[in-house]
């Protein structure tokens, strides 16, 4: 999406700078760091106080470690996860075997855990991970 306009009796939307599509209204849903970077021309321009709350809106931290298993060895679930005593140690699994048929468990981590795990090697990396994934399933295989 490049341009939303509002008329009085319809929404004119425009993709890639040349397909139009028109409707009674619509919704816009697009990232807020679409929002903040002015990506989608707005005609009439958004209210200030919506200008406002884009700017002032944060934006968090979150990275990923994708581990490859030999086979799954745990639940058939899209999340696993484990209430944590303090939120940098509060991390999730993505299972993507469901998704994708592959023995695949994502390791999310984020905010400070996820801007300290920058810092480390790829090793390093996997290994946090496997010890996430250990607090939860202490019997699991390496990747």
């Amino acid at each position: 999406v490049t341009k939303i306009v509002h008329e009085p009796d319809r929404v004119v939307v425009t993709v890639d700078g040349c397909k139009k599509f028109s409707a009674d209204a619509a919704v816009i849903t697009v990232p807020i760091g679409v929002l903040k970077a002015n990506l989608i021309e707005f005609e009439p321009p958004l209210p200030e106080w919506k200008g406002t709350a884009i700017r002032d809106i944060g934006v968090g931290d979150e990275n990923k470690i994708a581990l490859l298993f030999d086979n799954v060895f745990w639940p058939n679930v899209e999340f696993l996860g484990l209430v944590a005593g303090t939120s940098y140690d509060c991390s999730y699994f993505l299972n993507l075997h469901k998704a994708t048929g592959h023995p695949v468990l994502v390791c999310m981590m984020a905010g400070r855990c996820a801007i300290d795990l920058e810092k480390l090697s790829d090793e390093e990396a996997v290994n946090f991970a496997m010890e996430q994934l250990k607090k939860m399933m202490p019997a699991a295989a390496s990747p």
